[in-house]
């Protein structure tokens, strides 16, 4: 696993909707009807994040849940943050009522 250079972030982010970089990391919030629907979505992450062993930094507040995503052992943002901010984007659709 390899750091992303700034012009690899600057291409892959391009395919994320509504993923912003904010100092060195991927951060989205995902907006729900409930607190229900918030834990919902993290019950959809958890199994995702622990297959691929990258586990995504995240705060509920009730509806909202705000996701930040980097790579600790290299130092910034890699291929895997990319991948589940994908894969967070795709579970969302799913989330209970």
């Amino acid at each position: 696993m390899k750091k992303l250079s700034e012009a690899e972030i600057n291409s892959l982010i391009k395919n994320l909707k509504g993923w912003t970089l904010d100092n060195n990391k991927l951060k989205k919030e995902f907006k729900f009807s409930n607190f229900k629907q918030s834990i919902n979505f993290l019950d959809l992450v958890e199994p995702v994040a622990d297959s691929i062993d990258h586990h995504p930094d995240v705060c509920i507040y009730y509806n909202r849940v705000v996701v930040e995503l980097t790579t600790h052992d290299v130092g910034g943002l890699s291929d895997l943050d990319f991948q589940l901010a994908e894969k967070m984007d795709e579970l969302s659709a799913h989330v209970k009522t």
